[in-house]
């Protein structure tokens, strides 16, 4: 099968939705199943195919940091997807690309797969500042997601909130849940160099006996690192031997900084940048627990590489996305900021024999889902999208 996968961002750019479709790509490659993905590339002029990876010019967005917008039936753009070949069409966008994909597969006749990927009334602020005007534009957002729901053939969910929330769309048709995976095999703790996890420790200074809390992912307004920042201020000031590392870039840095500055905990949360996906494991070896504030997220790649890596996830509560943590197991809830700190409190009050037990569960747990499954789940899906479409 020949597939067109349509996203709005793609590597060099890192986000979840970027590490889905790579590991969606390989999955499909790896079962004999050529790949095409078709993106934007806000610095090009022109467009361009490399490595199998169609990128379009567009203009960007300063306010959505990373994206940018284009021209969404551009007829030259359909002559490289033609020339591809596809049989069938996944969209994971619902913007520039998501509308072009819509648009290539009623002009080539083909069947449409619809991934969402975000909680979108979550985001509302970056189009509308002012909470009044996101107020106004919910309905409009929600007509706009129902429309791109019911053109698809089929559609897919990461979690059982995407469900919940195309229903608060208008959507009454299937979902197929398929949750989120990636390759983990660079994340287990057998097969990251343990002079590698001794460096970082060096470089950050974590000492035995520290107890280093880390979260990975997007610097945005999302994200609540700001109720994070003040929860683990607000319960750990001034012990020094508990720490909180911040990995990622986004357009909530500076802010982000300032809160920090302005609550005089710098020696204790870190804002370490963007680190290439690579070079990720052994900064997930050399912590303790992933700790999120977020309330956005629908099945966080982020979590699943810190359970990989045997990090009990601290995860604020959020009803419709509890899935991914099992109790006592790999991770725990919390709802505010006493109840973050008993997290953290009983991780600090764990031997070193406890700790390490605890990661290898966690671990062990993390595997139990991996690329094959989810590959073949997708692919499930393509041939009913496909017996669908020809049955029309």
């Amino acid at each position: 099968m020949r597939i067109a996968l349509f996203a709005e961002t793609y590597y060099p750019f890192i986000s979840g939705v970027v590490t889905h479709i790579e590991t969606l790509k390989k999955g499909l490659e790896a079962c004999g199943h050529k790949v095409l993905i078709v993106t934007l590339d806000p610095k090009s002029p022109r467009h361009y195919v490399r490595d199998g990876v169609l990128y379009c010019p567009a203009i960007p967005l300063k306010r959505i940091y990373g994206y940018g917008v284009a021209n969404p039936l551009n007829l030259e753009r359909l002559r490289y997807v033609k020339l591809f070949g596809p049989d069938l069409i996944h969209i994971h966008t619902e913007f520039s690309m998501g509308i072009f994909g819509m648009f290539a597969a009623r002009q080539l006749h083909l069947p449409t797969v619809y991934t969402l990927h975000t909680m979108y009334d979550d985001y509302m602020f970056y189009l509308a500042p002012h909470r009044p005007f996101q107020s106004l534009m919910k309905p409009g957002a929600h007509l706009y997601f129902r429309y791109v729901a019911s053109r698809a053939t089929e559609v897919i969910g990461p979690s059982p909130k995407v469900v919940e929330y195309l229903r608060r769309c208008g959507v009454k048709r299937h979902i197929n849940i398929i949750p989120n995976t990636v390759d983990l095999r660079d994340f287990l703790a057998e097969n990251v160099r343990p002079e590698s996890v001794e460096e970082v420790r060096r470089q950050l200074d974590i000492r035995p006996g520290d107890t280093t809390l880390l979260f990975v992912g997007r610097l945005g307004r999302e994200k609540s690192l700001d109720v994070l920042i003040r929860w683990f201020a607000g319960q750990f000031r001034g012990r020094a031997r508990c720490r909180l590392l911040i990995v990622g870039d986004g357009p909530e840095r500076e802010a982000l900084a300032g809160l920090v500055a302005g609550l005089g905990m710098e020696d204790q949360v870190r804002l370490l940048g963007r680190i290439d996906h690579a070079l990720l494991p052994p900064y997930y070896q050399a912590c303790d627990l992933f700790a999120t504030a977020s309330l956005s997220e629908m099945n966080s790649i982020s979590m699943l590489e810190a359970t990989a890596s045997g990090l009990y996830v601290l995860q604020r509560l959020d009803v419709y996305n509890k899935d991914q943590i099992l109790p006592g197991v790999n991770g725990n809830f919390f709802e505010d900021a006493p109840g973050f700190g008993a997290l953290v409190e009983e991780e600090i009050g764990l031997s070193a024999e406890e700790r390490q037990a605890r990661r290898e569960k966690v671990s062990r747990y993390a595997r139990r889902y991996g690329p094959r499954e989810f590959t073949q789940a997708v692919l499930n899906v393509y041939d009913r999208a496909r017996l669908e479409y020809a049955r029309r």
